[in-house]
C-alpha cells in the first residue's frame, strides 16, 4: 500500500492506525530539534469546514490558521497542500466552477505590530501544477460576511451579525474584482445611502442591456429599501428605490430580474416581493430624459410601480407567454398563479387546484409550448404534490395547462442534476428519508427510500450518479440512468461526501469523517468498492512540521 507525502493511507485497519501514529511521532521528534509555534502542540483539531472543489476537498483548519487542500491524484491518492491563511477565519466559499476557494480572514485583532496580518480575502487554487495561494486582497477592517458572484467575476465582503468590531458600518460593501490585480480601486469600499436600514440580501444580476450599454448590477435588499449598484461604475452613487417612508415598514423578501428583449437596451426590469404584503413593486430601468441628464450621473433611471397580485407571493419569476412577457407571482394561500403584464400592470389569475410555494422554470429542458410559452415546475414544502404549468394568455383570459403529480411526501429540497441527466430533479422530504427522482420529460416520479432520517443527497458534477448518506457509516451510490442503488458501508461515520475529478481523468468519491484528527476515505466514483478504498487517517496531523 502506498502512502502520500504527508498522509498515511491504509488498506487494512491496524496498518493505518500505526501509520497515523508514526506521523505524529515523527512530528514530535522534529519539534524537539527546532522551535515551532505553540499551536502545533495543541490537541489535533477538526476542520471548521469541509468544502468540495472540482479536483478535491479543502479542509479549513481555523485553529492552526491554514487550509489543507486535498487534490486527488493518481489512483485514489491525495497530494495534500497546507496553505497558511492567517488568523481570524471568518468565511470560505468555492467559486461556482469549483476551481478556486475564497477565504475571508479578520487578521490579528488588535494589531500590535507591523507584522500582524491584516484582514484579507485570499484566493486559493484547488488543483493544477501549483495548488495554493493565487491572490490576496488586504482589507482595512475585519468583516465576516462573504458573497460570491455566480459568474465568478466578483466577491462582496460585508459586516455580518457575527462581527464584534467596536464600530461597524452595516451599509458598507467591499467589492473585490476577482482575477484583477490589487489596486487603489480593488478592493473597492462603498457605503450605501441609508434611511435607517441595513443590507439584508445581495443579488448578482446577469449582464443586462441597459441604456448606455451592457453591464451587471448588484441588487441590495435592506429592511425597507432597494439599492442598485453598477459593477462597471462603482464610483457612481447607487440608485435607491425607497419602499417605505416615515414609520412604515415594507421589507423586500426577494427579487426577480429580466433583461427583456435581447435586442433592446430599454426594457430591463426588476420585480420585488414584500414580506407579508400582497403588492409587488415593478421597477423599469429606463433611459435618462435629456432634461435630467445634467443632474443624473447614471445612464439609466428607475421607474417603480406597485401592483396588487391578489395575495402574498412566495416566489416571483419573469416568464414568457404567448401574449408576451409576464411576471408570475405564486400565491400559496390562494392556490393561484398571478400573471402580471409589466407594461400595463394588468393581472390575470391562474387556478392551480392546490397550494404550492416554490417555482422553477424548466422550459430549457422540456421545451416551450406551441405558443412560445414557458413551462414552470411547482412544488410544495407542506403538501405531497408537484405540478407542471404551461403558461399562456388568449384574448386577455388566462390559458393554462396544469398537470399535478401526487407524491408520498412534501418537498424539503429540490436538487438539479447536471447534464447529461439535466432532465432530472431529485426531490427530498423535509425529514430526509424519502426521495423522488423526477423526470421532467417523462413526467414520472420514482421513489427512493432512505433508512435514516436526515439523509443528504449529493448529485455528481458529471450528472451520472448521486450519493446519499446520513450521519452513520452507510453510503449509497444511485445510478441516475438505471436508478440502481449500490449500498456501501465505510469504516467511520460520515460527515460529508464529495464527487471530484481525479488528475488521471477518472473521478473519486471523497468521504470526510470526524474521527480522531479527521479521516478521509477515497473510492472510485464509477465502481465504488470498500475493499479497494483508500483510507487516510490523522489527516489534520499531516500538516505538522
Amino acid at each position: 500500500m502506498k502512502s502520500s507525502s504527508l498522509l498515511t493511507a491504509r488498506g487494512v485497519r491496524r496498518a493505518g492506525l500505526a501509520g497515523a501514529a508514526g506521523v505524529a511521532l515523527a512530528a514530535l521528534a522534529a519539534g524537539a530539534c527546532h522551535a515551532r509555534d505553540s499551536k502545533w502542540d495543541a490537541a489535533p483539531t477538526r476542520p471548521t469546514q469541509a468544502i468540495g472543489l472540482a479536483g478535491g476537498v479543502a479542509l479549513v483548519d481555523a485553529p492552526t490558521e491554514r487550509v489543507l487542500l486535498l487534490p486527488v491524484v493518481g489512483e485514489l491518492e491525495l497530494a495534500p497542500v497546507s496553505v497558511p491563511i492567517g488568523p481570524g477565519f471568518a468565511a470560505a466559499a468555492p467559486t461556482p466552477d469549483g476551481e478556486q476557494l475564497l477565504v475571508l480572514t479578520r487578521g490579528t485583532v488588535p494589531r500590535r505590530s507591523a507584522d500582524d496580518p491584516r484582514p484579507a480575502l485570499s484566493v486559493l487554487a484547488g488543483r493544477g501544477a501549483e495548488p495554493g495561494l493565487v491572490a490576496r486582497y488586504e482589507l482595512t477592517d475585519p468583516l465576516s460576511g462573504l458573497a460570491v458572484d455566480p459568474l465568478s467575476e466578483y466577491a462582496v465582503v460585508y459586516a455580518s451579525a457575527s462581527d464584534t468590531a467596536f464600530v461597524q458600518n452595516p451599509n458598507e460593501l467591499v467589492v473585490v474584482e476577482l482575477g484583477a490585480a490589487v489596486s487603489g480601486v480593488n478592493p473597492f469600499a462603498k457605503t450605501l445611502r441609508s434611511f435607517g436600514s441595513a443590507a439584508t440580501a445581495l443579488t448578482f444580476t446577469e449582464p443586462l442591456g441597459l441604456p448606455g450599454g451592457t453591464r451587471r448590477l448588484l441588487v441590495v435588499e435592506t429592511e425597507r429599501d432597494l439599492h442598485l449598484v453598477d459593477f462597471s461604475h462603482l464610483e457612481l452613487p447607487e440608485i435607491t428605490v425607497r419602499l417605505a417612508s416615515g414609520a412604515d415598514t415594507r421589507q423586500p423578501a426577494g427579487v426577480a430580474v429580466t433583461d427583456g428583449d435581447a435586442a433592446s437596451n430599454e426594457d430591463a426590469r426588476l420585480a420585488v416581493r414584500l414580506a407579508g404584503d400582497p403588492n409587488v413593486i415593478l421597477i423599469d430601468l429606463l433611459p435618462v430624459p435629456e432634461s435630467e441628464a445634467a443632474e443624473t450621473p447614471q445612464s439609466y433611471r428607475v421607474l417603480p410601480n406597485e401592483v396588487y397580485v391578489g395575495g402574498v407571493p412566495s416566489a416571483l419569476a419573469f416568464v414568457a407567454t404567448d401574449g408576451g412577457l409576464r411576471l408570475a407571482a405564486l400565491l400559496p394561500a390562494q392556490g393561484m398563479l398571478t400573471l402580471v403584464d409589466p407594461a400595463t400592470g394588468i393581472a390575470a389569475e391562474v387556478e392551480l387546484g392546490a397550494s404550492f410555494d416554490h417555482m422553477s422554470l424548466v422550459t430549457s429542458i422540456v421545451g416551450e409550448t406551441p405558443g412560445g410559452a414557458d413551462v414552470a415546475l411547482l412544488w410544495s414544502s407542506t403538501g405531497p404534490r408537484i405540478a407542471f404549468v404551461a403558461l399562456g394568455a388568449t384574448m386577455g383570459q388566462p390559458y393554462k395547462s396544469v398537470e399535478i403529480l401526487e407524491l408520498g411526501h412534501a418537498v424539503g429540497t429540490a436538487l438539479e442534476v447536471p447534464a447529461p441527466n439535466d432532465h432530472l430533479r431529485i426531490l427530498t422530504s423535509p425529514n430526509g428519508r424519502e426521495h423522488v427522482v423526477l423526470d421532467l420529460l417523462a413526467r414520472t416520479a420514482s421513489p427512493i427510500w432512505s433508512r435514516d432520517t436526515g439523509s443528504v443527497v449529493v448529485p455528481a458534477p458529471d450528472g451520472l450518479r448521486a450519493w446519499i448518506h446520513a450521519s452513520g457509516r452507510s453510503l449509497a451510490q444511485l445510478d441516475l440512468g438505471t436508478l440502481h442503488p449500490r449500498n456501501l458501508e465505510l469504516s467511520y461515520p460520515i460527515r460529508s461526501v464529495f464527487d471530484v475529478a481525479r488528475a488521471d481523468g477518472g473521478r473519486a468519491l471523497v468521504a470526510v469523517h470526524e474521527t480522531g484528527a479527521v479521516a478521509v476515505t477515497l473510492l472510485d466514483a464509477f465502481a465504488p468498492d470498500p475493499a479497494y478504498a483508500r483510507e487516510y487517517l490523522g489527516v489534520m496531523l499531516g500538516g505538522l512540521e
